[in-house]
């Protein structure tokens, strides 16, 4: 009987149509709002503390066998994949729907086995059952009382307590909430990592623009090759680029073509500084990416990726694409 619980244990009920991808986001009626709680640090908080800052809020416990663990370890590798900059406004939110197992410590035991940063929310029975109405999200006790030590666990509880656990059946849908606190997408685990991201993306300050990136496939034999495009400081403060990164050449480089002496000659311009709304164009004979000691032959691909590393901006990754 406690296997089949198992297997049950936090299935999704959530009641969302999950099929909008698009690239605007609607603020959702009705969905969400500010709510009183404690989080793990044993703090009283309201959501409304983390305004200016985009959250994913979402339903679980500690004793959730599978699809808690899952769906942290989901969020944990979504977070890490994300520019520096976007990590910054970011700030992800796991609410209990155990509140009375789950105390402040315990929780933050759980949480900091996935990512130190994210946040763990208890607090009273009324104060979660408050967040899972505003939210729209649903949970149930399953099976009745459980041994916890019959629990497959993440983390154990630092407790002489032997006493017996609940199960429970819950939403485990992801809303990500923008920097006003308005929820604007309802996401989940099955959401692919890219398209979240982007959603992600789309309600945040971005500190420094990419456009219109481009390089020739060139021949098969090529050892070097260059990509040209526009770099924008969208920031009110000044920042540096100090390095270029990418996985298809040993050096990846900004360069700028100087004349000298009569002779075209290639300088590598490492920091180099961009004053606040500085627009950089990247084009033959002047500011260009050049990558040098091909890894593999590029002439077949359709796009490259690099990072650009901004001193205050972090890492901004780009996708270029390839032209014949």
């Amino acid at each position: 009987m406690l296997k089949k619980i198992l297997l049950l244990l936090c299935l999704n009920i959530g009641i969302f149509n999950l099929s909008n991808a698009s690239s605007e986001l609607p603020v959702l009626s009705g969905v969400g709002g500010n709510f009183s709680a404690v989080d793990m640090h044993n703090n009283p908080m309201q959501m409304n503390d983390y305004k200016g800052k985009v959250v994913i809020l979402g339903f679980g416990y500690t004793n959730c066998a599978d699809i808690c663990p899952f769906t942290l370890g989901y969020l944990k590798q979504l977070y890490e994949q994300l520019p520096d900059y976007a990590q910054k406004q970011l700030q992800i939110m796991f609410v209990t729907v155990d509140p009375e197992y789950d105390t402040p410590a315990h929780l933050k035991n759980f949480i900091s086995h996935f990512n130190q940063k994210f946040v763990g929310i208890t607090g009273t029975r009324a104060q979660i059952d408050n967040i899972v109405q505003l939210f729209k999200a649903r949970y149930t006790q399953i099976g009745g009382n459980v041994d916890v030590e019959n629990i497959r666990r993440v983390v154990q509880k630092q407790t002489t307590d032997k006493s017996k656990v609940r199960l429970y059946n819950h939403s485990v849908t992801l809303y990500l909430i923008d920097q006003d606190g308005e929820v604007r997408h309802i996401g989940y685990t099955g959401t692919p990592k890219a398209e979240f991201s982007a959603h992600i993306l789309s309600l945040m300050n971005v500190p420094i623009k990419t456009d219109k990136f481009r390089m020739k496939q060139g021949a098969s034999n090529a050892r070097s090759t260059a990509a040209y495009g526009e770099i924008t400081n969208l920031a009110d403060t000044d920042d540096i680029l100090l390095s270029i990164s990418s996985t298809i050449a040993k050096r990846t480089e900004l360069h700028e073509t100087q004349i000298i002496d009569g002779f075209a000659k290639m300088v590598h311009r490492p920091n180099r500084a961009f004053t606040a709304k500085e627009t950089l164009i990247l084009k033959p004979m002047s500011y260009h990416v050049m990558f040098m000691g091909l890894k593999q032959p590029v002439h077949e691909l359709k796009t490259i990726d690099i990072v650009l590393h901004f001193k205050n901006a972090g890492k901004i990754p780009v996708r270029i694409n390839l032209e014949r």
